[in-house]
């Protein structure tokens, strides 16, 4: 059996920070063979952190691990952490983020079969218990009788008589508009139908439908459409309104893709992403103005520290020498000598409050 692989020290871990690993391919080529070496380097060890037992290999030890230049590696390490394809632990060692998050995905998978195997079995043992024959049956057939029991998968659309009872409450005025766009009108509700955001209750009430034929030939006209989309404009016109979408939004878009959108369905997804990026920022923004002053002070003593933090990492090019001169360094920048986390820093601030 193969030696498992070692996995850094860490306390948790961004899985959000981790890259594709087809994005190595746009990094220069002095950095990209640096790249290759550790990554050689470490599958050889079956590793994925420069950590030999309990020891942490410094940065002349990862270069000649790595058959590199220690000179190369202090000047191109620093590059490779911030594209994120490095990273140092808790311990301060090396390791590579594409290895880690590969070692996780595979123990989640292990552990969801595991899971799958118990709840089989758990099954099995259930059905014996009321009499049911299980001898003959193969994974499969139980895990079909499994949702079974459970009711069974739910229908991905609504029945005919639902669409059609949807159409009709968009369009409670009645279709005025050619054979083919009426088509295409009715294929536009029953995708919006069957969709799991538009099947429930909306939150707000029905917009005036004065109202939607004014911001949809606004919106139209700022888009550059004709009136070929005008069905099409109302439909998704009277649907953001109904999600809470401000009508500034539906027509800043609809500006800014002038030229683009040759069709209304274009804007939707723009529309709706940019609500809620307004909504985040909104929600951001009141988070910060309501939050103390303690806590504003440990956000930008943290923002500082980080800076500062990259800057002597650049200049020295030593993690570990950096980390034990960064108490000194952080009281002669005027920070307060803790250790470099957003929660060391809250707990100093708050205490001085």
């Amino acid at each position: 059996m193969a030696r498992p692989y070692q996995c850094p020290t860490l306390i948790q871990f961004d899985r959000g920070i981790v890259p594709a690993p087809k994005a190595v391919r746009s990094i220069v080529p002095e950095l990209r063979g640096v790249f290759e070496n550790l990554m050689d380097a470490l599958r050889e060890i079956r590793s994925c952190v420069f950590r030999v037992g309990q020891h942490v290999l410094s940065d002349a030890e990862v270069a000649r691990q790595a058959s590199l230049n220690e000179a190369v590696l202090v000047q191109t390490l620093p590059h490779l952490i911030e594209w994120g394809f490095f990273a140092r632990d808790d311990a301060g060692a090396v390791f590579s983020t594409l290895l880690y998050d590969r070692i996780l995905r595979k123990e989640e998978r292990d552990a969801a079969k595991l899971h799958a195997q118990e709840a089989r079995a758990q099954w099995v043992a259930e059905a014996e218990a009321r009499g049911e024959p299980t001898e003959n049956l193969t994974s499969k057939q139980i895990a079909s009788r499994m949702n079974g029991r459970k009711g069974g998968r739910p229908r991905k659309n609504p029945s005919t008589k639902n669409k059609v009872s949807r159409v009709i409450a968009d369009n409670p005025t009645g279709f005025v508009g050619s054979v083919e766009e009426e088509r295409d009108n009715t294929i536009l509700n029953n995708n919006l139908s069957s969709s799991p955001s538009e099947s429930r209750e909306p939150e707000n009430p029905k917009p005036d439908e004065a109202e939607v034929r004014l911001i949809a030939q606004k919106a139209r006209e700022a888009a550059g459409l004709g009136n070929g989309q005008r069905t099409f404009s109302e439909t998704y016109v009277r649907n953001f309104l109904r999600d809470g979408i401000d009508a500034e939004t539906i027509l800043n878009i609809a500006a800014q893709k002038r030229g683009e959108a040759q069709k209304f369905v274009y804007l939707d997804i723009p529309v709706r992403d940019a609500f809620r990026a307004k909504q985040e920022s909104t929600a951001q923004a009141l988070a910060v103005e309501n939050a103390p002053d303690w806590q504003k002070k440990a956000k930008n003593a943290y923002a500082k520290a980080n800076a500062l933090f990259a800057k002597e990492m650049t200049e020295k090019g030593d993690f570990g020498r950096v980390q034990r001169e960064w108490p000194d360094t952080a009281t002669m920048c005027g920070l307060p000598p803790v250790e470099r986390t957003q929660a060391a820093y809250e707990a100093y601030f708050r205490s001085a409050a």
